[in-house]
């Protein structure tokens, strides 16, 4: 009894404890009015910024220098609170402000000029929130800043920017509409290139969630005023306004359908592009191994007086037969009709699909992966005149320094020199800069340039791989029916866990008549990797055969990750691909990368990295090569960093010979109060 009464007492001080502490934290938040706040005392700073570069361009026999010094003393002031509450108007505001002194010197055969004058350096974020525990809230913000960018590229970029904008949004248990504005101003320079971007965007959404669906409302509109290398400006405006529904039914919600439809208009280089696209997808579960989907997409296009409009169908039924045996049939269909000026075409292609997945593990030593799929088409082509143009055909490409990179062909071959224009979300890029055209065959290849530009980077955001459309004009197609097949076979087997081998053929083959040009393809792809801990290698060949283009491929990749002990880490990358092209053309790309960073005790780390890269792409070799060092160190309210960075970059062809180096020393000393 005593033990029960113990307990019970134990259990009624506990609630009273909880209860006495919830009013407390009521109490807390009931915060009395105040006209103004601040959260306790604003923290200040002062600093020392310390930057010195070196730029040296060698062309031909003519070698011109670059140098740059620039000393700034900061000081700085960090502030959050409130105007009457926090439920009211919240606020965080962080900046600093120097002047310093900046000296440039630049020098080219037989002249020499020396600039020295004042610089004011300004960064500073500004953040308010409205009514930020309502359902109805705002927040806006400033900021400009001053800062270097390493992409994971073989430069460091020097990025100014500005950027207003804000959101307003109200959600409440079934409807969420949010929306948001701002602009943009950011000129980003590096070794050898410089980009200036102005945006001005507008975004709202609107999302009316029910028990079985939702209905979404999306407005997008943006303007981009692009400017390279303080020369060619690019101006771009784009609007899109899309509706969407997605519903279940069914009494045991098995069937799920979405709908979506949207207008876009885009206007680029004097152009100006007009797209509708609507689309329908249901899928069906009949029963645990048994689904049957539906798709339907529709896509019209005017570019002036080119009208290009696409409708492509499909349906089909996923059975489970085994837990590691899948089935998929399919009938589709698809017509394309294009005209404009004083051509037409028309393609109408239907057919049957089918394809097999097999996944299985092999005893206790291995998991065998596999996959085939047969399509056979009937396809009718008619065209009069003799230029089509295809207007922002869609794909995905990658850095020449990818692993996953191989070469991207436009859909139809006999492209127009010229008429290439590629474009991420309206932002336009540039041949030369961004990206150059390769022709192969009777195929074009669209090809991201390394070291990217700026205004590529910006873009990439430090990925490998970017979605791009494409629009440009080709050869008219031949009138003719035929038929075609397409075969699909991939195998995969891992052993221990360790090792795999895998293998990848795709087949294309048709009976249209000799005197039309139709694509028939064998590619073959075989490859081994290997992982165990911190290392992973791989090797792969590719045979790409097809009477539009040929190339044979070998890739490699060789990684390490080390991790020394609690405090240190070392990485090592290399990669290696070959292409060789018909016509005796190659292609080759090596590269190398690696860090070491260290915590040498808890207030000071250091790091030193650096790697190379050597490509020969038709004839022009281009020689990249990086290194840098630098430590961090913090005591208290003391902070210091400081680096060295050097960056070549070596570019080679039978006509000229272009050498760029840079040197760059940063010290950043900072104390706040």
């Amino acid at each position: 009894m005593k033990f029960l009464g113990y307990h019970r007492s134990q259990w009624l001080t506990s609630l009273l404890l909880a209860g006495l502490a919830e009013r407390s934290v009521s109490l807390a938040h009931a915060e009395d009015p105040r006209w103004f706040k601040l959260n306790g005392v604003p923290e200040a700073s002062v600093g020392l910024e310390v930057e010195s570069s070196t730029e040296t361009t060698r062309v031909g026999g003519n070698e011109s220098t670059y140098e740059q010094l620039f000393i700034t003393p900061t000081v700085g002031l960090r502030t959050a609170g409130s105007i009457y509450h926090p439920n009211l108007l919240a606020f965080d505001l962080d900046g600093e402000m120097g002047w310093g002194w900046d000296s440039m010197t630049s020098k080219s055969p037989g002249a020499t000029q020396t600039r020295n004058e004042s610089q004011e350096l300004n960064r500073y974020l500004a953040q308010v929130n409205l009514l930020e525990a309502k359902p109805y809230n705002a927040s806006f913000f400033a900021a400009q800043d001053h800062t270097h960018r390493d992409y994971g590229s073989f430069d460091t970029f020097t990025v100014d920017s500005e950027r207003y904008g804000g959101r307003v949004s109200w959600n409440t248990e079934h409807l969420n509409l949010n929306t948001d504005f701002g602009y943009r101003d950011e000129t980003s320079s590096g070794l050898s290139d410089s980009s200036e971007i102005t945006e001005m965007y507008f975004n709202f959404s609107g999302i009316n969630q029910r028990k079985s669906g939702q209905t979404t409302l999306t407005f997008r509109i943006n303007q981009f005023d692009n400017v390279f290398n303080f020369g060619n400006s690019f101006r771009s405006l784009n609007q899109v306004v899309g509706l969407s529904d997605s519903e279940t039914f069914g009494d045991r919600k098995q069937i799920n359908a979405a709908t979506g439809v949207s207008f876009g208009q885009s206007q680029y280089a004097g152009e100006r592009t007009d797209t509708i696209t609507a689309n329908e997808n249901v899928t069906i579960n009949h029963r645990p191994t048994l689904d049957s989907y539906a798709m339907l997409d529709f896509a019209h296009n005017e570019l002036r007086s080119v009208k290009d409009t696409r409708v492509q169908g499909v349906v089909g039924l996923r059975h489970q037969l085994y837990e590691s045996l899948g089935s998929t049939l399919d009938a589709h269909g698809s017509h394309q009709e294009n005209s404009g000026f004083s051509s037409t075409s028309s393609t109408d292609r239907v057919g049957l699909g089918f394809f097999e997945s097999y996944n299985k593990r092999v005893q206790s030593w291995g998991r065998l992966t596999a996959g085939v799929g047969l399509v056979a088409d009937h396809e009718q082509d008619q065209s009069t005149g003799s230029i089509i143009t295809s207007i922002d055909e869609p794909h995905q490409l990658y850095l020449p320094t990818s692993l996953q990179y191989h070469p991207v062909y436009l859909s139809r071959p006999r492209v127009v020199a010229g008429s290439i224009q590629v474009s991420v979300l309206g932002d336009v890029l540039i041949e030369g800069s961004d990206y150059q055209i390769i022709t192969s065959g009777e195929l074009t290849e669209v090809q991201l340039l390394i070291p990217p530009s700026s205004h590529l980077n910006s873009l990439l955001l430090g990925n490998d791989n970017l979605a791009v459309t494409v629009t440009y004009q080709s050869d008219s197609l031949n009138n003719a029916a035929y038929e075609s097949l397409n075969g699909i076979f991939q195998v995969r087997l891992d052993l221990y866990g360790n090792f795999g081998i895998y293998a990848r053929v795709n087949w294309m083959d048709n009976n249209a008549p000799p005197e039309v040009l139709v694509q028939t393809l064998t590619d073959f792809v075989g490859g081994v990797d290997y992982h165990w801990r911190w290392f992973r290698l791989g090797a792969e060949y590719e045979d790409y055969n097809s009477n539009f283009s040929e190339y044979q491929a070998e890739r490699f990749y060789q990684t390490a990750d080390f991790r020394l002990d609690e405090r240190s880490s070392l990485n090592v990358s290399l990669n290696e691909t070959f292409y060789s092209y018909a016509g005796g053309r190659t292609q080759t790309q090596y590269q190398f990368l690696t860090r070491y960073s260290a915590r040498l005790w808890s207030a000071f780390n250091w790091y030193v990295e650096g790697g190379c890269s050597l490509q020969d792409v038709i004839g022009t070799e281009q020689l990249q090569g990086s290194a840098r060092t630098g430590f961090n160190w913090t005591r208290g309210k003391l902070s210091l960093r400081t680096g060295y960075e050097y960056n070549t970059q070596s570019t080679t062809s039978s006509l000229w010979t272009e050498q760029r180096e840079k040197h760059r020393l940063f010290v950043y000393l900072k104390r706040t109060f």
